[in-house]
């Protein structure tokens, strides 16, 4: 007998003994959609057709109308909180696996909800009209300059990113370590941008190389999620249009409007907003170490170096209290350092991305 996924329509054969005589679940092994099998007792040959296709209604190519209805169903089931969100712009069948037993409480979903909880609200603002979000995961953004600077473990909070891969693009978005609510940068990647992706040596590395722009590498992603975003954005390499873009593509947006934007802007063009300047930050920094990271609301960061500041006056106090011309050139050195040290690093953490001014 045969029978037939009701969301890519592949076709799977099973010996009449193995038919089940009751209602039964099984998960289609193309796409993970949950297939119902309802046995008719038809004569051996016969095709059996997913729950909520009436027997006899198949075209003669024996493929069934998709019925994307049974996973939202099951997904608002087993996780009612996303009962509001609107399945025109989540897929939730491509987005959640199902179990074994054909529903979708697991470990892995659970995770994909936690971090979909705190990006939904801003998303359904994001998403244009036909767009819908399909995949969705979480990774660290990899930056090398802040491994020089040796800052890289205390600017790691800020580099956390739900990865939502939509049918059009990639978006990113910045949410803070708990998973609770985004922060501050919005970045898409467009996949007609898109070169290869990879695997990283790590095996947690998803690497996106791109034609006319750096690569995005993220970290610490989960190797179920690493596999799924992976696969997809293949496909999507695959079904765009080979013409690439002869220019680089803009991949920061307006925290407010969502416009892509050109970089080293003051203000969106679009929608009249103002935009923190790294400039500024720089020199807060380099007047007191800490006050450009409060301005560009990296409070614990900004609160840890203006404590770092303080041990660094203590010593420049000491220092010119033991009078001596080297003690003074030593204490002038180490606070100059400190002081450009920061301002360098928070130049460099305000140039990410756009964030609204005030």
């Amino acid at each position: 007998m045969r029978v037939i996924c009701p969301q890519c329509n592949a076709i799977y054969r099973i010996p009449s003994a193995k038919v089940p005589k009751k209602k039964a679940a099984a998960v289609c092994k193309k796409c993970g959609a949950l297939i119902m099998i309802e046995p008719l007792e038809p004569a051996a040959g016969d095709t059996i057709v997913p729950s909520g296709v009436v027997s006899g209604s198949l075209p003669h190519s024996s493929t069934a109308p998709p019925n994307t209805g049974t996973s939202e169903r099951g997904v608002f089931g087993d996780y009612p909180e996303l009962a509001g969100l609107s399945s025109a712009k989540f897929d939730f069948g491509e987005m959640f696996t199902p179990n074994k037993k054909g529903g979708y409480k697991s470990r892995k979903n659970r995770f994909k909800v936690k971090i979909l909880k705190a990006v939904y609200d801003l998303l359904d603002k994001m998403l244009e009209d036909g767009e819908k979000a399909m995949r969705i995961g979480k990774g660290t953004a990899y930056y090398p300059a802040e491994i020089f600077l040796g800052n890289g473990f205390l600017t790691m909070m800020y580099n956390y990113y739900a990865i939502v891969c939509t049918n059009r693009r990639i978006l990113l978005i910045n949410i803070n370590p708990r998973m609770t609510r985004r922060t501050h940068f919005l970045f898409q990647v467009p996949y007609e941008d898109i070169k290869k992706v990879k695997q990283g040596l790590f095996l947690n590395h998803l690497i996106i190389y791109r034609t006319n722009a750096r690569r995005r590498v993220f970290t610490s992603v989960k190797r179920y999620i690493l596999k799924e975003l992976r696969e997809f954005i293949t496909l999507k390499q695959d079904t765009v249009s080979q013409a690439k873009p002869h220019k680089e593509s803009l991949e920061n947006l307006c925290p407010s409007c969502f416009a892509p934007l050109q970089k080293r802007l003051v203000a969106c063009p679009y929608c009249k907003v103002q935009l923190k300047e790294p400039k500024k930050a720089l020199f807060k920094s380099l007047l007191l170490p800490g006050w450009g990271d409060l301005y560009l609301g990296h409070r614990a960061l900004g609160i840890l170096e203006m404590l770092g500041s303080v041990i660094v006056w203590v010593i420049v106090i000491v220092s010119m209290r033991q009078g001596g011309f080297e003690n003074l050139a030593a204490a002038l050195f180490v606070l100059l350092l400190y002081n450009g040290y920061d301002s360098v690093l928070t130049y460099h953490m305000g140039k990410k991305g756009y964030m609204l001014a005030g």
